[in-house]
């Protein structure tokens, strides 16, 4: 019958679709209701027995009963071909690998998805041209991808890193990267903030405009600016000596403070490194001692200078003057 044929295709697109069949449930109980008022009215003009009227709304609610479940054949059809579509269990895996979902409950779509979950994951953040479409039929077949308008997100072993970038480079070389660390599966998520917090930073001029950012190159930064508040008041009460020189004094001295920091290495060593002459970095440090005096000397001070100029340095090169700004203000 084609009202059979038209149920159950209703129902495979619903079940193919991931959805319900509450609304066409409603919707085949709704008309019935109105089927049988118009019935009733009919009935009463007719004469029909009340009987016979008892018959007739037997009737209509197994009619309507019998296109539900040719619906909900039709709906169990649909499921069990989405439940097989290779490329949907790919996507429901590397959605809910970012999205921290239960590996557990990921593992039924590993099979489909002809795909094994490492012991550790590597997350890529790509940044794509708005117009850039990837072709995931290219992508090694190891590697998730997730993409939308102007960025993607890869998951897959360390092993199969280097393959999958050049992969996506060759469909798109303007496609820039954002490489993570491996970790375990369960903190993809954090990997996945990490990422696209490093292609924040280089979009900034925070960090260096590599076409592939190696996160473990720049941890610190990547951790430093997750907290932005706390960064800013960590530099108005640590560099407020550095905050009150002028601004090129600021920038050299800045710059020697951190290298001595990071390497503890000597004048010559320092001033091989910056390019300049080691009485240069001799000067430097005089003034750098006059400004911070004995608080060079407490650990845990210079521990917090370290980092806090570790991340202010960078943003300051890409022209971020707020630091200053603020100090400024609060100093008038």
């Amino acid at each position: 019958m084609a009202a059979d044929d038209l149920f159950a295709k209703l129902g495979f697109r619903e079940g193919g679709g991931g959805g319900d069949l509450s609304r066409l449930d409603s919707a085949v109980r709704v008309a019935a209701g109105i089927y049988w008022a118009e019935i009733r009215v009919e009935a009463a003009a007719l004469g029909i027995s009340p009987y016979a009227l008892e018959d007739l709304r037997d009737a209509l609610d197994a009619y309507a009963e019998h296109l539900l479940d040719q619906a909900r054949r039709g709906h169990a059809a649909g499921s069990t071909v989405r439940e097989q579509d290779t490329g949907l269990a790919r996507r429901r895996l590397v959605d809910g690998l970012l999205a921290g979902a239960d590996l557990a409950d990921l593992q039924p779509y590993t099979e489909v998805a002809s795909w094994s979950l490492p012991a550790q994951v590597v997350v890529i953040a790509v940044e794509l041209p708005e117009e850039a479409r990837l072709d995931l039929s290219d992508l090694p077949a190891s590697v998730l991808c997730r993409t939308a308008t102007g960025r993607a997100a890869l998951v897959g072993a360390e092993a199969d890193t280097e393959d999958a970038i050049a992969q996506v480079r060759a469909q798109v070389p303007a496609a820039r990267f954002a490489v993570c660390w491996p970790v375990e599966p369960r903190d993809a998520p954090a990997a996945h903030r990490w990422t696209q917090r490093a292609l924040g930073l280089a979009s900034k001029g925070i960090l260096p405009p590599e076409p592939v950012l190696e996160c473990r190159s720049y941890r610190t930064e990547i951790w430093l600016h997750a907290e932005p508040v706390m960064r800013r008041q960590l530099a108005q009460e640590l560099l407020q000596p550095l905050l009150e020189e002028t601004a090129n004094s600021r920038e050299i001295l800045s710059e020697t403070l951190l290298v001595w920091l990071e390497t503890r290495d000597s004048a010559p060593a320092i001033a091989a490194r910056l390019g300049v002459h080691p009485q240069t970095i001799r000067y430097r440090w005089r003034r750098i001692n006059q400004l911070f005096g004995d608080a060079l000397h407490d650990p845990e001070y210079v521990v917090q200078l370290m980092l806090v100029l570790k991340a202010s340095i960078a943003l300051w090169a890409a022209g971020d003057q707020s630091d200053f700004e603020r100090y400024s203000g609060r100093a008038q």
